[in-house]
């Protein structure tokens, strides 16, 4: 039932947009999403952000070889409305010179819909028919309502191949937009970069440009016994293998009280080379009982992680029991090296 309401409303969405791309369906599609809210005529070095974003969307055009691709503002038009949102490029191939044009034209008045802007972006790109990529530039939170953190898991949920990249332009790290853009982005498998002036921006954007561009992968690293320094204690690989992954973390309680188990369905992204576990944590203790139990306890969540290239880190969220989408629930590691105590 869930699902269909989410499918109806993106169906609603899809309707009431204009110009839906129709292209080949075997060509990688992306729309670029810009804030033009009234925040980005704030100065960093003494130049307009927007400034600044115009020139990274120029360089990051410059090296564009990642299929047909669109651009979207919001906030752009009118102050106070969160309706102000604008596909300013079709969808499609050589849209280069019209997206230059359109974004030099830009004139920053109004709120951040973040949440409908990365919406209408799919339901434009026909998520739920094909593989559909965005990527969103933002230097500010969600201003109208909405919680971008759960929309990536309904997007996620409903789409083909749907994959929300999330540049964070002048974000302070651990703020509510912080926090905000990095789930959306973990939600959907993409990818959060911060971007503090405007070599970061331009670095950022080609980063994610190049996130879906075919590369060679590596073999894939032996994790089992691999001990990551997290958020939540330390973690270490009890299993992996090409499709699943179990491990112990040790909580961040002194006593221990609050440690416990993960473990889910491990995807391969032969893309970029990345990994996602997507699963749930359990433990003996904590401030929220299911009412289904898992791993013989009652005290569990959903959780997902996404580790990088060489699995020396990983980003990603949990949830209580199956609320989904609490933003406060970032999870983050960094490798340390191997268990001792799993050392043959």
């Amino acid at each position: 039932m869930k699902k269909r309401l989410i499918l109806g409303l993106l169906s609603v969405t899809a309707l009431a947009a204009t110009g839906l791309y129709a292209a080949n369906t075997q060509h990688p599609a992306t729309m670029l999403v810009l804030d033009a809210s009234g925040s980005m005529w704030g100065q960093i070095g003494g130049k307009a952000k927007i400034a600044i974003a115009r020139e990274a969307v120029d360089a990051m055009l410059d090296g564009w070889n990642g299929g047909d691709l669109g651009l979207m503002a919001y906030g752009h038009n009118r102050k106070g409305d969160c309706g102000d949102i604008e596909v300013l490029q079709a969808v499609g191939p050589a849209t280069a010179a019209g997206i230059r044009a359109r974004v030099a034209a830009l004139n920053p008045k109004g709120m951040t819909p973040i949440s409908a802007a990365v919406r209408q972006a799919a339901a434009q790109l026909r998520f739920t028919e094909r593989k559909a990529t965005v990527i969103l530039v933002s230097d500010g939170e969600e201003t109208c309502n909405a919680d971008p953190c759960a929309l990536g898991k309904e997007l996620e949920a409903a789409g083909v191949d749907f994959t929300a990249h999330v540049v964070g332009f002048d974000i302070q790290k651990g703020s509510k937009a912080h926090k905000q853009l990095q789930c959306l982005a973990a939600n959907t498998g993409g990818r959060y970069v911060d971007a503090k002036d405007a070599g970061e921006l331009n670095r950022a954007l080609q980063s994610v440009a190049s996130a879906d561009k075919p590369r060679q992968r590596d073999g894939d690293p032996d994790m089992t016994g691999r001990m990551y320094d997290t958020s939540f204690g330390r973690l270490t690989i009890s299993q992996w293998t090409s499709d699943r992954m179990a491990g112990r973390y040790a909580g961040a309680a002194s006593d221990g009280s609050d440690a416990g188990r993960i473990e889910g369905v491990v995807t391969q992204d032969a893309r970029d080379g990345s990994a996602s576990l997507k699963g749930f944590w359990t433990q003996k203790t904590a401030g929220q009982r299911c009412e289904t139990p898992r791993d013989g306890t009652h005290y569990w969540g959903s959780a997902t992680l996404i580790f990088n290239r060489k699995r020396t880190e990983f980003q990603g969220y949990w949830d209580y029991c199956d609320a989904g989408g609490a933003a406060e629930g970032a999870w983050h590691g960094t490798l340390i090296g191997p268990d001792p105590a799993l050392k043959k």
